[in-house]
């Protein structure tokens, strides 16, 4: 039954699923991200741009792709230009995204949508309050190196509270491990590793592929 008494039949079953397609439900208090993968030009080679984050917000001191949540109602491509354009203090008409690339799980099991993009007449300017500097490394630099890996597992934690009593084999529950390779890349800026990393491979891959290799 339905509120009001009424039971649910077939007709307003069929009038619910009229045209519906399919609903992604996100993680509470999590929104959808987008990153863009930002190429500049640079005394005649083409390369990748990084940012530092600062360090008094989330993950400050890691190195990153500018990007981030993604408002209600807006599209990933929209989001991750807006942030880019925010996070590198740059006007609209310096960025242009050339293609969707990826689209994966992230920290916390959010959507990450990934775009290639460039970025034009880049004169070192960001957003002090949210990057703490930025540099750039060429593509050929990147596709000579070789990152370090490490295969693991991502894991459920559960609370102390948490009502084990409702499961079957309560504490004894076969929580599913989920295996996951990191990528860490070592530069002369810091590591690149995480999320940022597997894109950066992932990209590399791409590129390896188009050249042959």
């Amino acid at each position: 039954m339905v509120g009001g008494g009424a039971y649910v039949n077939e007709a307003q079953i069929e009038n619910m699923l009229r045209g519906r397609t399919m609903e992604r439900i996100a993680v509470p208090g999590e929104r959808d991200a987008a990153v863009l993968i930002p190429l500049v030009e640079k005394a005649g080679e083409t390369c990748i741009l990084f940012e530092i984050r600062n360090a008094s917000i989330a993950q400050g001191g890691e190195i990153c792709f500018p990007g981030g949540q993604i408002e209600p109602d807006e599209l990933p491509e929209k989001a991750a230009v807006r942030e880019t354009i925010e996070e590198l203090a740059l006007a609209e008409t310096q960025v242009s995204v050339m293609a969707p690339l990826f689209e994966m799980s992230g920290p916390g099991g959010r959507r990450v949508s990934a775009f290639l993009g460039e970025v034009k007449n880049y004169h070192d300017t960001w957003s002090a309050s949210e990057v703490e500097r930025i540099f750039l490394l060429p593509i050929d630099e990147l596709l000579a190196c070789e990152p370090l890996t490490h295969d693991d597992w991502m894991v459920t934690v559960t609370d102390d509270d948490f009502p084990y009593e409702l499961i079957p084999g309560g504490r004894e529950y076969p929580f599913r491990k989920i295996p996951r390779r990191f990528y860490f890349y070592k530069t002369k800026y810091g590591v690149i590793w995480g999320l940022t990393a597997e894109l950066l491979y992932r990209l590399l891959e791409l590129l390896r592929q188009q050249k042959g290799e």
